[in-house]
Formats: structure tokens, sequence, C-alpha cells
């Protein structure tokens, strides 16, 4: 066990500090978001009613999303309890898990310092890291599809059919985490990679034993798909597959569109700050693509952002599988230039740019919750951001002394912080002031409560039960009638005028949603 401790201590203290950045805080601040609502609810639904193969929301079928996530998150609630640390305590684990597998393929396949970097880029993506503390499909999906490639290019290189093996497996729970795309994806990335270094030929392409890789990733995936067809008659697969994934690509769903520069917009979000660096970095290995780790990295982030930049749908997650890829890339071009320890105008510009981004945080953000009607009385949280600010300006301080080594790790450190503060004072202070957390103040989790035509999705699992919901006045009107003490809420735009308008209800609680276009209210009958 020494022995072990001892060889492979820099991969456990990667696999720690990650572990530490991607679950601080998870339970500090309550589940509110969308997406994290609804995925927590299905597998507390799951568990409820010991049906482990049909998720459903709120009662109603769930066709958003395969299993293995849900799975997951039940072994967590029996662990931990039904609660937002335990939602999103796998998501923080199989982020270390990504991070630690990219840092050791780096390591091993380049050297300590561009591994160092490395990670600290990964570490720095306050964004990238974000993604870890939810409770979504995503962080299973961004370690299975990034250290199935990791394994594919190990095998390349070294011909180790473990690695092969393992290649595969990643994929076939990629698709148990977010369905066909964890084989599309991967497969067109392999392909082109194996085109790009001329072994495309009958005995190239049998050389990764494809035949046996599907066989493999059918044995592991197709059980459920089939299972959850039998049990919904297909309804499952129909809304899975055309609405969720067909339709999702080839037109904009839930107002998630946009032109193609969007998604590297996100992209550019995704890697801050050091993403400022990714034109100049992507030439940078375009040049040395003779490398072939270099030019595997290159395909994996070309093929994930022009495929999602041509998406109907476009969302931030979308790209992440290739952020371990992508920021490699970026690692090489700064350890080429700060090894150089010169100044030059390109870097120079992108080191003030990221200063300035940094100085401007704790602006933007009093700025940005001032003009938010709930935040406002909590505005003062933004102040929290100056730490990044600080240690950005010291970065560029050492920047302009020719202290480029120091430059990168004060920046580097500045956003390090920057989770721990999020996750630890700024979201729980917002998310206070969320519709559902107001709420509990008004009703309990016993009370009786009717929904009329539609509701925040944080109710549920913030509640920890299922709600009644009616499109018909007329009922929620019977149900108050016959229920003196209950409750009736709504976040319709439009027709919850017809609750203000009826003579005996009384609002008791009108609370937008943060940094949402719709508002919770609250009506119960006349005292």
């Amino acid at each position: 066990m020494f022995q072990f401790v001892k060889k492979h201590k820099l991969n456990i203290a990667v696999f720690l500090i990650s572990l530490m950045l991607c679950l601080l805080g998870s339970g500090h601040y309550p589940i509110y978001i969308l997406d994290e609502a609804k995925n927590a609810e299905a597998a507390r639904e799951m568990l409820s009613n010991g049906n482990f193969i049909t998720p459903y929301f709120n009662n109603i079928l769930r066709t958003d999303k395969p299993p293995l996530h849900y799975f997951f998150m039940i072994l967590s609630y029996k662990i931990f309890g039904v609660n937002a640390f335990a939602a999103r305590f796998f998501s923080g684990v199989y982020g270390a898990l990504t991070m630690v597998t990219s840092y050791h393929f780096v390591k091993k396949n380049t050297n300590k310092t561009n591994a160092l970097v490395y990670i600290l880029i990964l570490w720095s993506s306050v964004f990238f890291v974000q993604e870890f503390h939810l409770s979504v499909p995503d962080p299973y999906l961004i370690f299975f599809i990034s250290a199935g490639l990791w394994c594919f290019y190990n095998f390349q290189v070294s011909n180790n059919k473990t690695s092969l093996w393992l290649f595969y497996v990643c994929l076939a729970f990629g698709v148990l985490a977010k369905g066909p795309v964890a084989i599309a994806l991967p497969g067109l990335i392999c392909l082109i990679f194996i085109i790009a270094t001329k072994q495309f030929s009958v005995s190239g392409i049998f050389k990764y034993k494809p035949i046996l890789g599907l066989l493999i990733i059918l044995i592991i995936a197709l059980p459920w798909y089939i299972l959850v067809h039998i049990k919904t008659n297909g309804a499952w697969t129909q809304g899975f597959f055309i609405d969720h994934n067909i339709n999702r690509f080839g037109s904009k769903m839930e107002g998630h569109g946009g032109i193609f520069l969007i998604t590297w917009a996100f992209v550019l979000l995704g890697l801050m700050p050091f993403s400022f660096f990714i034109i100049n970095a992507i030439k940078n290995a375009y040049f040395n693509r003779k490398n072939t780790l270099t030019l595997f990295a290159l395909i994996v982030s070309s093929v994930f952002i022009v495929f999602f930049s041509i998406s109907g749908t476009k969302l931030p997650n979308y790209t992440m599988p290739c952020y371990p890829f992508l920021a490699f890339i970026i690692s090489l071009y700064l350890v080429k230039t700060y090894q150089n320890n010169k100044k030059k105008t390109g870097i120079t510009v992108v080191v003030i740019l990221i200063t300035m981004l940094s100085v401007l945080l704790p602006i933007a953000g009093k700025l940005a919750l001032a003009n938010e009607k709930s935040l406002t009385a909590v505005s003062n949280v933004a102040y929290w951001l100056i730490p990044t600010s600080v240690l950005s300006v010291i970065g560029l301080f050492f920047y302009l002394k020719n202290q480029l080594n120091k430059s990168f790790l004060s920046i580097a450190s500045g956003w390090i912080i920057l989770a721990p503060i999020l996750f630890l004072v700024i979201y729980p202070k917002l998310t206070n002031e969320s519709p559902v957390q107001a709420s509990k103040k008004i009703i309990s989790k016993n009370s009786k409560i009717i929904v009329y035509k539609r509701f925040d999705p944080a109710f549920p699992i913030n509640f920890k039960r299922t709600f009644n919901v009616s499109n018909q006045a007329s009922e929620v009107f019977h149900f108050i009638e016959n229920n003196p003490d209950g409750f009736i809420i709504t976040n319709d735009r439009n027709d919850y005028k017809i609750l203000s308008e009826h003579k005996n209800l009384e609002l008791v609680l009108e609370r937008k949603a943060i940094f949402e276009n719709h508002t919770t209210r609250i009506f119960r009958k006349k005292q």
C-alpha cells in the first residue's frame, strides 16, 4: 500500500484536490436550476416507487435522459439521504475522476511541468468545475467520453489491449449516461484520427476490433433500453430518440438556440480565464500537429465545437467533454511561451484582458444582482469576488516584471479560489432568495397543495413529494373549497390572473425565479 501511494502520489494529490474542488459547497445551497431539479427528483421518485427502470418527474414519464445518473443518485440517497449534497455527490466524484485521468495521461505523454500547468488550467476553469456541482448527466458523460478517448489514444501509441477494451466500456457507459452521442462523436473523432494518421484500411480499422467493441457496448447498454421500451410501450424510446436527440440537433428546443458563434462563446466561458489564449494555442497546436497527441487533441476539440456549432439546440455543457483536450492544447502553448520567459505583444494583450475581466467581476456582479429585484438585498455578496481581482492584478504585475511563471500561478490561484467562494458563500446567499426557499416560510411539506397549470420544477425535490397539477380553474377552486387550509401554486405567465381576481383567494407569495423569466405565485383561501 505504501509503495502504491509513493508511486502514485501526484495522481492521488491531484484526485484529492480535484475532489475537494468538485464537492466543496455541494450541500450548502438547495437544488434550484430546472435541469438539476428534474434529474434529482426523477431519481428520488425512482427510489420512492421502487421502479428502477422507468424515470418519472412529478409522476409524468421523463424521456429526457437515460438512467446512469439516476442510479448513482439513488445510491447516494441511500448513503446520505435525499438532499442536495447526495444528488450532487457522484457528479463531484466523476469530476475528480475526469481531472485525475486527464492529468495522468498528459503527464504520461508529456512531462510533469506540462501536466502541472494543465491541471491548473482545469482547476481554474470555474464554469467547468461548476458542472461537477450539478445533479445532471453531463459529469458522467464528460468522464466516460474523455477517459474513453484517452484510452483510445493510449492503445494507439502502446497497443495495450486493456486500453482498447476500456475505450469500449467507457463508450457503453456514456450511452447509458446520455445516449447515442457517446458513440457518434467519439466514433467520428477516432475515424478522422485514423485517416489523418494514414491508418485507414481494412486491416487498419480491424486493428481496433470494432465488431467486438460494438458487442461490448450492446451487452452493457442495450438491456436497459429494451426494458424501458417494453415498460413504456415505446413512449420513452420515441420521446428520447426523436424529441431529445434528432429534434434537438435539427431545431432549437426550449429557447436554446443561436448562431454558430454561440458555441465558441460557451467554450470561452467554460475554460475562462485561460481560454483567452485559445486562438494562439490552436495555431501553435496546428503547427505542431505532427505530434500525434497534439493532433488527437485538435481533432477532439474541433469535432465537438463544429458539431455543436451546427446543432439547432445550443447549451454550454454540450462541448464540455472536449475541454480536457482543449485545455491540453492551451497548456502546450503556455508552457512553450512561459519557458521562453519573454513577453510578446499577443500574450501581453491577453494577460491585460484577463486582468480587466477579473477586476470587472465584482462590479458586474454587483450591478447584475442589484438589477434583479429579488436579489437587490444581497447584492453586496458580489464583493466576495474581489480576491480574484486582486490576485489577477498581482499576476499582471508579475508579468510586467517579466516573471511569467509567477504571473501564471497568481492568475490561476485567483480563479481557483473563485470556486469555493461561489459554492460556499455566493450561491447559498442567492438561492436563499429563490421562490422555493421563500415558500418554505409559508407552507410545510405536509400542506395540501394543488398546482395550477405549471410550477417551478424545484418544488418536488425540495419538498420531497409530488404535486397534483390541474389545468382547470374550476378544479382548483373546488380543491380550495374542500381544503380551506390548502395552497395553490402557479408560475403561469398569463392565466394566474384568474386566481388573482377570485374573491375568495389571497396572494401570499410572489417571487421571481433567480435569473429566470418566470414568477412563482402562491394563493390560499382568504382567512
